[in-house]
């Protein structure tokens, strides 16, 4: 009797070691294509640094300004989650017309706006600025509706930080 438990006892740990390392292999991979997603973007939009220049001043077109701004947004209640990213990539998607390709590159270039600065507060205000010439009135709307989407997807709301931010995004966008 005293050798089957002792052969149960084996084969359990032998299963826990394989589902830990599966586990694990799983993280590593997922981190690895976070890296590669944001770099694709990267070089895909042509990121180019200038000298003496926030890359978050450099961003000329509003699609990415507004993925950046969804980025930091998200990331202002804690790191980000799966249900964030997924959020941003649809929200993307259906507002820009883009496809599902498209709108992962904007969601990794966002990402990368927004670690561009350890204060995603100052990331939405460096990237507001951009918007706020670049976008009509309805559009404002749709980027602002976009905002509360996204920081209310975890369904407690939106925190006290993502409120004030949407409340200084909307006086910067007019």
């Amino acid at each position: 009797m005293h050798i089957l438990l002792g052969f149960l006892a084996v084969v359990g740990v032998a299963v826990a070691w394989i589902w830990r390392a599966r586990n694990a292999a799983s993280a590593a991979k997922e981190v690895v294509e976070v890296a590669d997603d944001v770099r694709a973007a990267v070089r895909r939009f042509g990121y180019r640094r200038i000298a003496d220049k926030n890359p978050l001043d450099t961003v000329e077109d509003p699609r990415l300004s507004a993925a950046g701004i969804l980025a930091a947004i998200a990331k202002m209640d804690g790191d980000y989650t799966r249900e964030q990213m997924t959020a941003i990539q649809q929200e993307c998607g259906r507002v820009f017309s883009a496809s599902d390709k498209d709108a992962e590159q904007f969601t990794a270039y966002g990402r990368w706006l927004a670690q561009q600065s350890a204060n995603p507060d100052e990331v939405v205000r460096r990237l507001s600025g951009n918007l706020s010439k670049n976008l009509a009135a309805n559009e404002r709307q749709e980027l602002l509706g976009m905002v509360e989407r996204v920081s209310a997807i975890e369904g407690r709301g939106a925190t006290d930080e993502q409120i004030l931010a949407l409340k200084r995004l909307r006086e910067s966008l007019g």
